[in-house]
C-alpha cells in the first residue's frame, strides 16, 4: 500500500512541529483546534483483499472498530506484547533503503519473526506494542561514548520523522492483513524509549544531561520522584504531547484492526507526595492529577477515534483496600505509586472506556548487569512486596496471589470492560541466586500458570490477556522473553 499524507493547518506560530518539511502545529495552541489535518491514502488491493473488504463493509465494517467491549459476542483477545516493533521494524527498514518499504515490514514480521506462523498455530489473535518513541538524538556523545538511537518518532521536540511514521503505518497495516487486532501504545512512562522525562527535557524543565543520566540508572528514581507530577500539570507539556500523538491517532483511524488504545504504557504519580500521602500544593492528592490528565488525554484521543476502547495502560495500583477476604495479595493501599485505578476509571463523565491492569506477582528476581552506559545496574522484577507476610514465599503462594490479584481487580471494575495488558511470570535459580531460571524451566510453569490466570480474567469479565513478551531479534528478555514455539504451547490453536 502506498501512503501520502499531508498536513494542513493555518496557524501563524512562532513554534512550529516540522513533518517531512512542513510545519505541522504550534504546541503552544490548543491542539483541539487541528479538524484541518488530513490524511490521505491510495490502496492498491489483491482481489482476496478487496472480496475481504467489500464483506467487511456489508457486515457493518464486522463492527471491528470497537468489537463492543461489552458485547457477550465479542471475541476474546488473547495477545502478546512485542513492545519493540517499531524499532526492529525501522532497522530493517534504515537498512534497505531502496527497498519497497511494506515489503521489507512484511518480511520482518511474518517470516524473520515469525508471526504469521504464530497467528496460524496459536490462540494469539493481537499484538500489544509501542507506536511512540522519544529517544533524544540519533547519535549522542557521551564522554568517548557514542550512543546510537533510532526510529525516533519525534526528533526534536518540534520535528517528526515522516519515515518512522510510515514504518509505524505499515506495521498496522502488516500486521492486519495477518489478521492480528491491534493495541498499540502511544507513549512510555519509564526512561526507556525517552519516557516523561524526555518531555521535561523538551521544556527545558531538566537538560539532556540529566536525562541520559537517568537513562543511565544513575539518577533515574531521584528524578522520577521529583518531576513526575510536572510532566501531569505543566500546560506546554500536555500542549506538546497531544501533538506528539495526534499523527499516530489519525495513522490509527484507518486500521479498524485498532481495538484499544493504551494512552501511556504503566503511567504513575509517584513522588514525595504520594510517598507521604500528602496533598500537592494544588490541594489534590496524586492520583487524583494522574486522573484528571488520563482523563483529558482520553477525551482527547475519542475526539478521532470515538469507537475505539481507550484505556489508561496502568498496572492497577489502588489507592484505597478492596472490600474482600485476602488470604495471599496484602489487601493495603498503594497510595505511594501515586495513581488509583478506580479513580481513573470513575471520576464524573470519564472517557476511559476500558480498564487496564498488568500482573507481575511473583517473587524478586534480579541479577546484575552491564548496560549501554558501562555502569553495572541490579536489573530486579518482581511484586514480592504484596504478599502477606505470613504466607511462606513459595511458587504456590505467588500462584495465589495472582489469582487474587485478578479477583480484586475485577472486583473494582465491576461491569466496566477491562484486560491485563502485561502478564509475566518468573522464578529465582534459588534462594542464594536470585537470576532467572533458565528459558525452558519456566516454560514448564508457565504454560499451567497462564492458562490458569488467563481464564480466571476471562471468567471475571476481562476482554482480553497479554502475555510479555515474544522475543524479538535483537531485543531479547531475559526474565519474560518466549519465543514462538514457547508461546505457541501455552495457546496452541
Amino acid at each position: 500500500m502506498k501512503s501520502v499524507i499531508s498536513y494542513q493547518l493555518s496557524v501563524i506560530s512562532e513554534e512550529r512541529l516540522v513533518v517531512g518539511g512542513k510545519w505541522l502545529v504550534n504546541y503552544q495552541v490548543p491542539l483541539l483546534t487541528t479538524n484541518r489535518l488530513t490524511t490521505h491514502f491510495s490502496m492498491k488491493l489483491t482481489r482476496r483483499q478487496l472480496i475481504k473488504s467489500v464483506s467487511y463493509a456489508s457486515m457493518g465494517a464486522f463492527s471491528t472498530r470497537l468489537l463492543p467491549a461489552h458485547s457477550a459476542t465479542s471475541e476474546s483477545l488473547y495477545g502478546i506484547n512485542a513492545f519493540y516493533l517499531l524499532t526492529e521494524s525501522y532497522r530493517k527498514v534504515k537498512n534497505n533503503p531502496r527497498g519497497n518499504l511494506h515489503q521489507t515490514i512484511r518480511r520482518y514480521l511474518r517470516d524473520e519473526l515469525g508471526l504469521a506462523r504464530l497467528r496460524d498455530r496459536s490462540k494469539i489473535n493481537a499484538i500489544r506494542f509501542l507506536a511512540g518513541n522519544n529517544y533524544p538524538s540519533t547519535s549522542y556523545q557521551k564522554g568517548n561514548r557514542p550512543f546510537h538511537f533510532d526510529a525516533m518518532l519525534w526528533i526534536t521536540a518540534q520535528q517528526m520523522d515522516r519515515r518512522v511514521l510510515e514504518t509505524l503505518d505499515a506495521i498496522m497495516q502488516s500486521l492486519a492483513e495477518m489478521e492480528f487486532y491491534l493495541v498499540p501504545v502511544l507513549a512510555n512512562y519509564w526512561i526507556e524509549y525517552g519516557g516523561i522525562l524526555r518531555y521535561l527535557e523538551w521544556v527545558n524543565r531538566i537538560n539532556q544531561e540529566e536525562w541520559f543520566d537517568a537513562y543511565c540508572n544513575k539518577k533515574d528514581e531521584e528524578y522520577y520522584l521529583k518531576y513526575s507530577l510536572d510532566f501531569y500539570t505543566v500546560p506546554a507539556i500536555e500542549k506538546l504531547f497531544q501533538a506528539h500523538i495526534y499523527p499516530v491517532i489519525q495513522a490509527c483511524q484507518k486500521h479498524p484492526k485498532v481495538l484499544i488504545i493504551d494512552i501511556m504504557n504503566e503511567p504513575r504519580g509517584k513522588s514525595h507526595y504520594s510517598i507521604e500521602n500528602q496533598k500537592t500544593q494544588n490541594n489534590l492528592y496524586s492520583h487524583q492529577i494522574v486522573a484528571d490528565w488520563l482523563n483529558r488525554q482520553a477525551n482527547f484521543i475519542k475526539k478521532s477515534l470515538p469507537k475505539v476502547n481507550i484505556t489508561t495502560g496502568e498496572e492497577g495500583w489502588l489507592h484505597s483496600p478492596v472490600d474482600l477476604q485476602l488470604k495471599y495479595l496484602k489487601n493495603e493501599s498503594q497510595y505511594y505509586e501515586g495513581i488509583d485505578l478506580k479513580t481513573n476509571l470513575f471520576t464524573p463523565d470519564s472517557n476511559l472506556a476500558m480498564g487496564s491492569i498488568h500482573m507481575y506477582t511473583h517473587e524478586a528476581v534480579e541479577f546484575n548487569k552491564p548496560n549501554e552506559c558501562g555502569r553495572q545496574f541490579r536489573d530486579r522484577r518482581g511484586w514480592d512486596h504484596l504478599l502477606q507476610s505470613e504466607r511462606p514465599q513459595t511458587p504456590e503462594s505467588y500462584i495465589k496471589m495472582g489469582e487474587e490479584w485478578i479477583k480484586s481487580r475485577a472486583a473494582v471494575f465491576g461491569s466496566k470492560p477491562w484486560y491485563v495488558g502485561e502478564m509475566g511470570w518468573c522464578r529465582r535459580q534459588s534462594d542464594t541466586d536470585r537470576s532467572p531460571l533458565s528459558a525452558t524451566a519456566l516454560q514448564k510453569e508457565r504454560i499451567q500458570i497462564y492458562r490458569n490466570w488467563t481464564e480466571q480474567a476471562f471468567n471475571l469479565g476481562a476482554r482480553g490477556v497479554f502475555l510479555w513478551e515474544l522475543s524479538g531479534l535483537t531485543h531479547r528478555d531475559e526474565f519474560y522473553g518466549m519465543n514462538l514455539n514457547q508461546i505457541i504451547d501455552v495457546f496452541p490453536q
